[in-house]
């Protein structure tokens, strides 16, 4: 990883797989695992695996996410995105009492989650050369 040079591009494709990664599974659209699951038919058997895969690469991500930016990290950006979901409300660019305004409010909160924690590990890389590392128990 020393060797690699982490720009705006990785940032970039950190929040496009967060984006996939919390819209897979539920957004207002109608294309989703949500959808896919409720809807009638379909085989479910399959649908259970993908639930399955989608539930563990959500644990995986999400462990490393509050390990990188602990909880008063993760408290500090909820606030901010929420912050930002007030202005908008402010400003007119969205209903606050439309549940499907409310919905994306929380998904691109998850988002921003999301992208902090799995870059922030290797930004500070790049800025002091500290690496984060997990400790395994023994």
């Amino acid at each position: 990883m020393t060797g690699q040079r982490f720009d705006g591009r990785g940032i970039v494709a950190r929040l496009l797989f967060g984006l996939l990664l919390v819209f897979s599974v539920y957004n207002p659209s109608g294309y989703s695992f949500w959808h896919w699951v409720i809807s009638a038919g379909g085989n479910p058997w399959a649908k259970a695996f993908v639930g399955v895969m989608l539930l563990g690469l959500h644990g995986l991500i999400w462990k490393s996410v509050i390990g990188v930016l602990q909880p008063l990290g993760m408290f500090f950006l909820a606030a901010l995105s929420s912050a930002g979901f007030v202005a908008l409300a402010e400003l007119d660019l969205l209903d606050p009492r439309d549940p499907n305004a409310q919905a994306l409010g929380v998904m691109f909160t998850l988002v921003l989650l999301l992208t902090a924690g799995l870059s922030l590990s290797p930004i500070m890389h790049r800025l002091s050369g500290v690496q984060h590392v997990e400790e395994i128990p023994h």
